[in-house]
């Protein structure tokens, strides 16, 4: 009796979990071309996000080639960061709205971690000793998923680095 319950049991799960086409979605698939104008929108709204909150807060910043924005609060007098470089850094991250997110001591190897692209080409603009502000759109940050955690989807970040060391 036990058996035949079991066997029912496995045959039920086994057909609900058939890789069915969801036949509720009546959304068709959208085009590369769609998704390259959509991208495009995205990114064009987060700067004017960006360029809504420098204005507001009175402080410098430049924009890199790539859209992230930085701010120099401190140069520093060490060597200059570079890719390979284990750079050991204190940081603190907040959403655009100074929600604090995540803050402390970290040391990476920079171009081979997982740290963000934003945080990565951030780090190379700067040099030992150096502190930084940076603002990091999504694209370079966390993107349309954020981190499961404390970054919600498309936030925008702001970091305030602090370069310790570099080994």
């Amino acid at each position: 009796m036990r058996l035949a319950l079991y066997i029912v049991l496995i045959a039920v799960i086994a057909t609900g979990c058939q890789n069915k086409p969801d036949t509720r979605s009546k959304a068709s698939p959208r085009t590369e071309a769609e998704l390259i104008e959509l991208n495009r929108s995205l990114i064009s709204r987060d700067r004017n996000t960006i360029t809504d909150y420098i204005s507001k807060n009175k402080r410098s910043f430049t924009e890199t080639n790539t859209g992230l924005w930085y701010s120099v609060i401190g140069n520093g007098t060490g060597p200059a960061v570079k890719t390979g470089d284990n750079v050991n850094f204190d940081y603190e991250c907040t959403l655009l709205n100074g929600k604090p997110c995540y803050s402390g001591t970290r040391t990476i190897r920079v171009g081979y971690t997982d740290a963000g692209s934003g945080v990565t080409e951030g780090l190379q603009l700067m040099q030992e000793g150096s502190d930084y502000l940076f603002i990091v759109p999504p694209y370079l940050a966390f993107g349309l998923t954020g981190d499961g955690a404390r970054i919600p989807g498309r936030a925008i970040l702001i970091y305030r680095i602090r370069v310790r060391d570099i080994n």
